[in-house]
């Protein structure tokens, strides 16, 4: 049975269809289900479409010259993926793998155009969205060589708690989606200082941890560690 995709409604390319509009996009897409390491795209490969995060994570991973990898971004839906590979006409600087079983809709390039060439709002929203990543990125170098990696996992750990629709039981627990080799990836370090880092918060009893089940014991401590650059409601 094909996926349901209006949870993408919520994305403001398309939160502003008609009822036509919204029809004939759901004509258009190809939406499936995806298993937890299947690759979307592949670092180097030109883009073909754009895809669109129904429900679940992608993370990008980019690989340097020497075979390290790294853990640039994880995507959660809705929301659409390698957008500026797409629209630059280039090659993907990443390779989107899913992280969990997620719904993800998939538009071909001469779809996307037919479709949304007649849109006037297109560039103004997508010149919106390049901006507020640009600002991320920059956040993100900053943070790299700014902060330690006790604060950046503060702040990693203040957004997992917080993240939406987490069912929290009992409340101030949740479930780390990320292995420690994930963790370091995405905090630009290595699965030893992560280790380490999660250690000193628990020997300060600001959390406990149990295999990737982690515990808040002081929220208000943990704050007030956490770095700026990634942002927690």
């Amino acid at each position: 049975m094909r996926p349901s995709i209006k949870p993408l409604q919520a994305i403001p390319l398309l939160r502003d269809f008609s009822r036509e509009d919204w029809r004939r996009f759901q004509e258009l897409v190809d939406a499936r289900t995806y298993r937890p390491g299947n690759a979307l795209f592949y670092q180097g490969r030109e883009p073909l479409g754009l895809h669109f995060i129904v429900s679940g994570r992608v993370k990008l991973i980019k690989e340097d010259h020497s075979g390290r990898c790294q853990i640039v971004r994880i995507a959660h839906g809705p929301d659409f993926l390698g957008d500026r590979a797409f629209f630059a006409e280039r090659a993907y600087a990443c390779t989107g793998e899913v992280m969990e079983e997620s719904e993800i809709g998939f538009l071909s390039s001469d779809r996307f155009w037919k479709f949304f060439g007649r849109n006037p709002n297109l560039n103004r929203l997508l010149a919106q969205r390049f901006a507020v990543e640009l600002g991320r990125a920059e956040d993100y170098m900053h943070c790299l060589s700014a902060c330690t990696i006790n604060t950046r996992m503060a702040a990693r750990l203040l957004k997992s708690l917080q993240a939406p629709g987490l069912d929290l039981t009992p409340k101030g627990e949740f479930v780390l989606a990320e292995s420690r080799t994930e963790l370091a990836q995405v905090l630009g370090t290595t699965p030893e200082a992560v280790s380490r880092a999660l250690s000193a918060f628990c020997v300060k009893n600001v959390i406990a941890v149990s295999g990737r089940r982690v515990r808040v014991l002081n929220e208000d401590r943990l704050r007030l560690s956490a770095c700026l650059h990634e942002p927690v409601s």
